[in-house]
């Protein structure tokens, strides 16, 4: 009898050790990224110091930086509450757990200004999770603050050293 307990106690050890030891799914990085973009009246290396100061104070630490092709890319964080949401029943749920984001943020050069476009790349068990465009206006709202004139200067048709 001993011995047929010791055997079907190793048949569970076995089924158990082996059974969970391969994920059932994995989680897959979203092909396509929306970009939200805002053009400035500065250069790019102003940009790319205003880029850098706008993921510093947001915490998102940075991967990677091409200068040459004006990238800078976030490393993968997790999504939060509002950041990134999934359509289910044609109504936004934003309780998106699991999954993680990349910002990729882009500084072009464009005649004596620069846009700055910024996107969220998702990783997700779940597909179709999107970004909500928070954090990407976050960040360019922090870019735009940096690159505000220390003083403007107010007149009756506006705002000047915009």
């Amino acid at each position: 009898m001993k011995k047929v307990y010791y055997l079907m106690f190793l048949m569970l050890v076995l089924v158990v050790t082996t059974g969970c030891g391969k994920p059932l799914a994995t989680a897959k990085v979203a092909k396509e990224v929306a970009y939200l973009s805002r053009s400035f009246v500065t250069d790019a290396n102003e940009a790319y110091a205003a880029v850098r100061w706008a993921l510093r104070i947001t915490d998102y630490p940075i991967a990677k930086e091409n200068l040459q092709d004006g990238i800078v890319t976030t490393t993968w964080v997790p999504t939060t509450s509002d950041s990134h949401a999934i359509v289910i029943f044609g109504r936004r749920d934003f309780g998106v757990t699991g999954a993680y984001h990349q910002l990729e943020v882009h500084i072009v050069p464009e005649n004596g200004r620069t846009r700055i476009d910024i996107g969220s790349r998702v990783k997700a068990l779940a597909e179709g999770v999107e970004s909500t465009g928070i954090e990407e206006r976050k960040i360019l709202s922090e870019i735009s603050n940096y690159l505000r004139v220390a003083e403007p200067a107010i007149t009756n048709i506006g705002r000047e050293g915009q």
